[in-house]
């Protein structure tokens, strides 16, 4: 198993989760020593190497001998696309942790030509799509009838890392507009209360882009669709939506300053809450969410895990372009990450 961008923020906590499930790991990124130091700490059996996922041939090269690559290595744009072809090439089996909308999407349009090669890519192995999509399938299971609409929210605690990639995606959304079933809406210009699990309770959320907009209508028949981010920090919210009001100007300048800031501990809680709530005609509504109450960007690592793992594993598991929720079933994601975070911290999730 490699894992490209495996010290990063996202990447270690996938590399943890893997070595956790008795998986070696080769720990790969642009800075060998940081990639070896990281590798030593997670055990003798795992490794280093210095590798760059933009470089064609290097990711082919460091392919060698892996039966699957994880992406984390982001930000994903789908004008990047060199560790997906590299791992069509080579014949590996590709994961990635891909939030971003575009890039899901053109991993998806590859469905035929890693089918043809008996390969997997499973894309948006994080909270979104894969761990919501696997909760709103559960919903959905409560009526026969489809649903109208569903809800989508992402919560993240103060006390949790930010890299400079994760709030790049944050800040490629503000004041965007984001494309959605019922019509479109503007990314943080928008905004309801949401009622979480405790100990969280009513929080305001935001609309944020997602690839949930475009699997959710196909994957549980609803006709509208709308993903919210919220935060633990009640200024974090409305501080983004008066940039968005600003126009969608901000870029990876902006996205550095902002994990910078975000790096500073400023108390509040390491936990985190993936939520999917559908909604009938007749106003009914089901929701299902997991919850860490700590060590909530595991939510976001552990499909990539769960995936990958299963994936090397070997047998009779979908190809072509799959979310995890596909490749594992539904209730047997949404069951392993709830038994994971429940044996993390002796909690249990609801």
């Amino acid at each position: 198993m490699i894992v490209f961008g495996g010290y990063g923020v996202f990447g270690s906590l996938v590399c943890r989760e893997l070595a956790r499930l008795g998986t070696a790991v080769t720990v790969a990124g642009r800075r060998h020593h940081k990639a070896a130091a990281f590798a030593r700490d997670l055990g003798p059996q795992h490794r280093g190497l210095a590798v760059d996922a933009t470089d064609a041939a290097a990711c082919r090269a460091a392919l060698a001998g892996h039966r699957v690559a994880v992406h984390c290595a982001g930000p994903f744009s789908p004008e990047d696309h060199t560790l997906l072809d590299a791992c069509h090439d080579v014949g590996c089996h590709y994961v990635d942790i891909a939030d971003d909308r575009g890039y899901s999407a053109y991993v998806r349009a590859q469905d035929e030509r890693f089918r043809r090669r008996r390969l997997t890519a499973a894309f948006g192995c994080s909270s979104l799509p894969s761990l919501s999509g696997a909760l709103a399938i559960a919903a959905r299971a409560a009526r026969v009838e489809p649903p109208q609409r569903a809800r989508i929210t992402l919560f993240i605690g103060d006390d949790n890392p930010k890299s400079a990639a994760a709030v790049l995606s944050v800040v490629r959304v503000l004041g965007r507009e984001i494309a959605a079933p019922q019509g479109p809406l503007r990314g943080f210009r928008e905004h309801e209360r949401v009622e979480l699990p405790p100990p969280f309770g009513p929080r305001e959320a935001y609309a944020f882009d997602s690839p949930d907009y475009d699997l959710l209508p196909e994957t549980v028949g609803v006709g509208a669709v709308r993903v919210l981010v919220g935060f633990e920090n009640g200024l974090a919210g409305p501080a983004f939506a008066a940039l968005g009001r600003l126009g969608p100007r901000w870029g990876a300048g902006a996205a550095r300053a902002l994990a910078a800031a975000g790096r500073l501990h400023l108390g509040g809680s390491s936990g985190g809450v993936v939520m999917s709530e559908l909604v009938w005609s007749d106003g009914h509504v089901e929701r299902a969410f997991v919850q860490a109450p700590y060590d909530g960007q595991r939510l976001a690592a552990l499909p990539a895990a769960l995936a990958a793992h299963s994936l090397a594993a070997g047998g009779e598991l979908r190809r072509g372009a799959v979310t995890a929720y596909e490749l594992l079933g539904a209730d047997a994601l949404v069951a392993c990450v709830r038994a994971a975070i429940s044996a993390g911290r002796g909690k249990g999730t609801a």
